[in-house]
């Protein structure tokens, strides 16, 4: 329901509404749909408007992505200065040599590269706050946190059971006590609950560990499924492939093809695909009216694939002259979001993704047996499981 939900919004973009540069918004059941770049970035950029409403995904608790007003802005300040110390420059290298070193040591295939991309993902992430990530445990915690949200999410468009919804949030309160117990083992990563506790100040209720994990599923998989879109058109683009090496292999600074590429894919496929919000009062957009208590969508591959903003929307194009030429409108390219919600790991998210792909692309080559795109989405859109792509090393 999920996937066919996403599927719907890939089928619509790219179409020329009706009406004044096509801001007619559309339906799916009865949410309204915007994906016009001009309606979604003010709708982004009013949150005091449009809240975040995520349902029966808070029961895996509480953090800076489904909160609203001044406890998101203090949720935010637990962790933001560490994102941003964590994306400059100088930490550049630290980050190359992380994914480097966990990918000469992979399995050469598709599960083994995507394992080792989530380690790489988990040690910087973890490596920001000051700790040390088990890779091997913590990864088997974030698999277990991807299939009760992709459950959670979708009882929050279906209504489930009691026993559906008991087990669901029985399930998710058990992946917190774990991590928990993981977490506390730890006396730096204790120290360092403790300074999240701290920053919380009057949050009633507050939960570091619930802030903690939502904070690390968000980060890692997000950039992990960006790699793996990379590598997935990668291989259906074998001249583009050899053109990425090429540009790596001259470590050179300036990788203006390989960035295009990056961006293309940002753009095709979102991580996160759509958004919802909850209207706090009547209001127009668009000539639509809306009335408070309302549920609305914001359809990233829309704003992504809209035809008054891009050449050719539904083509992809590895050398897309919007972003060789940087003639594109911000409005419509937001793989991370925009507006004071806009995702507070942004930078460290672009940096890990540039050196991933170097890292990737260095150390194997990519073919793909068909170009059949497949995803699997559960918050973010990631490709599907048993793609048609053959991996060899370098």
């Amino acid at each position: 329901m999920l996937n066919n939900l996403v599927y719907a919004l890939f089928t619509r973009s790219g179409l020329q509404d009706e009406g004044e540069l096509g801001k007619v918004p559309r339906e799916i059941g009865n949410l309204v749909v915007f994906d016009h770049p001009e309606a979604v970035d003010r709708i982004a950029k009013t949150p005091a408007l449009f809240r975040k409403n995520f349902s029966l995904i808070s029961a895996l608790g509480f953090s800076r992505f489904n909160t609203n007003d001044e406890e998101w802005a203090t949720r935010r300040a637990i962790t933001q200065d560490r994102y941003l110390a964590a994306a400059k420059p100088a930490h550049e290298q630290g980050v190359a040599e992380v994914f480097g070193n966990c990918l000469a040591g992979c399995e050469t295939s598709l599960a083994g590269i995507q394992q080792a991309l989530f380690a790489g993902a988990m040690t910087i992430f973890y490596q920001a706050f000051g700790l040390v990530a088990q890779a091997g445990p913590t990864a088997t915690l974030l698999d277990r946190t991807r299939e009760v949200l992709r459950r959670l999410q979708y009882y929050s468009w279906v209504t489930p059971t009691d026993a559906e919804r008991n087990s669901a949030i029985h399930d998710a309160r058990a992946i917190i006590a774990d991590f928990g117990s993981q977490l506390t083992a730890d006396p730096r990563t204790v120290a360092e609950m403790a300074r999240f506790s701290e920053k919380a100040g009057g949050i009633g209720g507050f939960s570091p560990i619930e802030e903690f994990v939502m904070n690390l599923f968000a980060g890692v998989e997000t950039t992990v499924t960006t790699v793996l879109w990379v590598i997935d058109r990668l291989g259906a683009n074998h001249k583009a492939q050899e053109r990425v090496h090429e540009e790596i292999a001259g470590d050179e600074k300036e990788t203006p093809f390989t960035d295009c590429f990056i961006n293309e894919t940002m753009r095709y496929f979102p991580p996160i695909p759509f958004l919802t919000r909850e209207v706090g009062t009547d209001t127009v957009i668009d000539g639509t009216a809306l009335r408070a208590g309302q549920l609305i969508m914001l359809s990233i591959v829309g704003v992504h694939q809209h035809p008054a903003f891009w050449e050719n929307p539904r083509t992809f194009d590895a050398s897309r002259k919007e972003f060789i030429n940087n003639s594109f409108d911000r409005r419509a390219f937001i793989p991370f979001l925009t507006g004071p919600r806009m995702c507070g790991g942004a930078r460290l998210g672009r940096l890990e993704v540039e050196q991933a792909v170097r890292a990737v692309v260095r150390q194997f080559a990519f073919t793909r047996a068909d170009d059949v795109i497949r995803f699997d989405y559960g918050l973010a859109l990631r490709p599907a499981s048993g793609m048609s792509v053959t991996v060899s090393r370098r």
